[in-house]
């Protein structure tokens, strides 16, 4: 009997995306996956698939905490024990033709002869396996929910996207979120080392008693007790912080590398029994982490998309009584890299830069969220309003000012949010019509793209009367046109 997990719609979609690709003599595909897409899931279908056909298969993952949690979850699948290359494994069993490693055990170990490999988190270039890949022709499916890195298309062929982030928030696979940004570091002058933020000195940035006080102050007010998780820069870090809430009766632990995966487990424990309220972590927390997490604290700056998908990743998967997700930002990084759900890619980058790849890099212009100048919150983008504390700021050449008091960002619209926009503007059309003017379709379209970040796409005819906030973005928008062609 097939005890496979049933594939959902947009699984099922990827799998036949994967099979076309296949068909089309493209066997090096890229998976684009987000958090709660189900990958474990693609990934036995596909594991069981090959082994029903004779073919030897390897599942190459980047912790040894993923080589237990993915053993587990295809035995309860039905498929047979696997071999496991890991020190002395007590499954290790070089004869068996499904093998997983870690990537570390095998660039020390050698590459088994097989006839498949699944590399789990693919977007991270190990010179062994770039080695192999070159070496052999072996079909290698890469799975990754941040495939972000340059040169990445030299060695994956075809990127396969069947789901965003945003339509699993919206079909409620993935949590909506609330986002707040009370303050953020001067990081002006930091060294940067291979695309990010030098460690030392960005720990020093954060460690000031103001951003400190500002992460135990924010989570009091906005973290309402919630499971939590701290993203922190260095050890040296992640203990100031926790010393911080310890101080205010706070139970939470720091976790490093150094933290062994037992005692890792017997906090996670903790952690979900609400016997540890904060788990501060350094650079652990970003991949095989699926506990029920309801808040996060983040204060790591960082210019890596990568590293910032990850992260808010792990507060995004649903739970039982969650309604949403409250990110606090104290990195800056909302407004310098955006909401991780806009964050998208159509095509790998190849690690050239030819004439059409910078015109189109030139034409997309990513639009980056606001906060609120008075209550901190990150404010959907195209919201003038502020829908939590009503504060309307002046707009002056596109910038928000309060003068005296933090600037705030946006939370998320949800789908009803988007209707209500849309049907808004439907209204504005009507009215004009009324006096005797003309909006087309088109023109609401953009406004509505402008205000939400997407297209409208299966939009109702329901119309409704224009919010406040809708007529200022309007004419907002009327002026910008007027002084642009001025």
């Amino acid at each position: 009997m097939d005890s496979l997990y049933k594939l959902r719609p947009h699984q099922q979609i990827g799998l036949d995306m994967l099979r076309d690709s296949f068909r089309r003599g493209l066997t090096r595909p890229m998976f684009y996956a987000s958090v709660a897409f189900g990958k474990t899931c693609m990934m036995a279908h596909i594991t069981k698939a090959a082994l029903d056909k004779g073919k030897r298969v390897l599942i190459i993952v980047p912790y040894g905490s993923l080589i237990e949690q993915t053993s587990r979850s295809f035995i309860a699948q039905g498929i047979p024990q696997a071999g496991i290359i890991q020190a002395s494994h007590e499954h290790t069993n070089s004869k068996k033709r499904l093998q997983i490693a870690t990537i570390q055990s095998l660039s020390r170990r050698g590459f088994p002869e097989t006839d498949l490999i699944l590399a789990d988190e693919s977007h991270v270039l190990y010179k062994s396996f770039i080695d192999l890949m070159e070496r052999v022709e072996t079909p290698v499916i890469g799975f990754s929910g941040s495939p972000f890195t340059k040169g990445l298309g030299k060695y994956y062929n075809n990127l396969i996207n069947p789901i965003s982030m945003q339509e699993l928030i919206d079909q409620n696979y993935l949590s909506e979120y609330i986002a707040y940004a009370p303050c953020e570091p001067n990081m002006q002058g930091v060294k940067i080392i291979k695309g990010d933020y030098a460690e030392k000195e960005t720990g020093e940035r954060m460690s000031t008693p103001q951003i400190t006080g500002s992460i135990t102050e924010t989570w009091l007010k906005l973290g309402n007790d919630e499971p939590t998780i701290c993203f922190a820069v260095c050890v040296s870090h992640a203990n100031h912080v926790g010393s911080a809430f310890t101080k205010l009766g706070i139970t939470n632990v720091v976790i490093t590398a150094r933290t062994p995966i037992e005692e890792r487990e017997e906090l996670f424990v903790k952690f979900a029994k609400r016997e540890i309220t904060i788990l501060i972590n350094v650079g652990t927390l970003v991949a095989g982490f699926d506990a029920d997490v309801r808040c996060i604290i983040y204060a790591r700056p960082t210019k890596s998309k990568i590293r910032w998908v990850q992260c808010i990743g792990r507060g995004l998967r649903t739970a039982n009584g969650k309604e949403q997700l409250i990110l606090l930002d104290h990195s800056g990084s909302l407004e310098q890299l955006g909401f991780v759900e806009d964050i998208n890619i159509d095509e790998l980058d190849d690690g050239t830069k030819n004439e059409a790849s910078i015109r189109k890099e030139k034409e997309k212009v990513v639009k980056l969220p606001k906060k609120c100048p008075s209550c901190n919150y990150v404010k959907p983008i195209g919201e003038h309003t502020c829908s939590k504390c009503n504060f309307a700021p002046r707009i002056t050449a596109d910038v928000e000012v309060l003068e005296g008091e933090l600037k705030q960002i946006k939370g998320k619209l949800k789908r009803a949010d988007k209707k209500q926009i849309y049907a808004e503007l439907l209204g504005y059309k009507i009215a004009q019509q009324w006096v005797g003017k003309t909006v087309s379709f088109g023109y609401l379209a953009h406004i509505y793209r402008d205000m939400t970040g997407v297209w409208p796409v299966n939009m109702s005819d329901d119309s409704a009367e224009p919010s406040p906030s809708t007529l200022a973005f309007i004419l907002h928008k009327k002026i910008a046109y007027a002084k642009s062609r001025k």
